[in-house]
């Protein structure tokens, strides 16, 4: 007997039936329904929710509270009666929202700063934090800075002393030392910058609304250039209104991250309820132009690699 028949019966069949099985038997997550709840119009929301699309094979029904509590009840009702395998929250409102009124279907939240401020460490829910890694910030920062050896950021402790906490062991890891002031209101901040700037090679920018208003912004921008400051911020805006870098979080690249998890969640359930999960792309963005200003040459290996350059 020849070798094709012997194949034909074998392997070649063995081939056609799994690909039977997949035709016939198509994944959880292509057949299942997904509802996203949007805490409101926002641009990152927006490419979230446009990374999910791109990505998931589950049916989606989207629902918008435009940052109004009662629209959420009312989304909460309709969602009740469709009863979907999975929701996606997009933001920390609607977060809160599907986890506080919806605890009988898995939550999946993404774009949510500071999930544990929101109680979003338990539950039905997994989610992926808005925050990039402390590490990776201040690694960073010292590849684009190489002198950098004492880095300053203020902080009101009712809000960020966690993250800075975890900042200050990072930062010792990386040969840094982390210059961490408090305030307690915004009208501390001018004299406390000043006091901080001479001891620092650079300021870090934390998401912190006691310290960070525009007006305080501004502020704290005009003292770093003064004084030759390198500035790192984390959000891709305060680069292009003049800081020098920020790493922050690929809006788009956490819509996929989310529909993978969400398909997971669909076939698997929670297994790890309450987790926090970080993004896993982050975004580079380098004002060469401030740069120039500091008299820093930024490292060639590092403009390459950087997403956004503004020149």
């Amino acid at each position: 007997m020849s070798r094709l028949p012997t194949f034909i019966n074998g392997s070649f069949l063995g081939l056609l039936f799994l690909v039977a099985v997949v035709i016939v038997e198509p994944t959880v997550a292509s057949s299942a329904e997904v509802a996203v709840i949007k805490s409101q119009d926002v641009l990152p929301y927006d490419r979230a929710i446009e990374g999910f699309r791109s990505l998931t094979q589950a049916r989606v029904t989207e629902y918008n509270m435009n940052g109004d509590i009662g629209e959420g009840f009312k989304i909460v009702e309709q969602i009740k009666r469709f009863k979907p395998a999975a929701i996606l929250a997009v933001g920390s409102k609607a977060a809160v929202l599907a986890k506080e009124n919806l605890s009988e279907i898995p939550v999946v939240y993404s774009v949510v700063i500071d999930p544990e401020k929101y109680g979003l460490q338990s539950g039905n829910v997994i989610g992926i934090a808005l925050e990039i890694p402390v590490n990776s910030q201040l690694k960073k920062f010292k590849e684009v800075v190489p002198n950098l050896k004492r880095i300053g950021v203020v902080y009101d402790p009712n809000k960020t002393s966690r993250l800075i906490r975890a900042a200050q062991e990072e930062a010792r890891h990386l040969g840094l030392e982390l210059v961490a002031v408090e305030v307690s209101t915004a009208k501390d901040l001018p004299g406390t910058i000043r006091t901080l700037l001479p001891q620092v090679q650079g300021l870090w920018m934390v998401p912190d609304s006691t310290v960070i208003t525009m007006d305080s912004f501004q502020f704290i921008l005009l003292a770093t250039l003064e004084r030759n400051i390198p500035f790192m911020v984390f959000s891709d805006n305060f680069v292009k209104a003049g800081a020098l870098m920020a790493l922050s979080p690929d809006y788009l690249a956490i819509g996929n991250q989310s529909s993978l998890l969400v398909d997971k969640v669909i076939k698997n359930g929670i297994s790890d309820r309450g987790k926090v999960i970080s993004p896993e792309k982050e975004r580079l963005i380098i004002n060469l132009k401030t740069a120039k200003i500091l008299g820093l040459e930024i490292p060639g290996e590092i403009l390459r690699t950087a997403d956004e350059v503004i020149q």
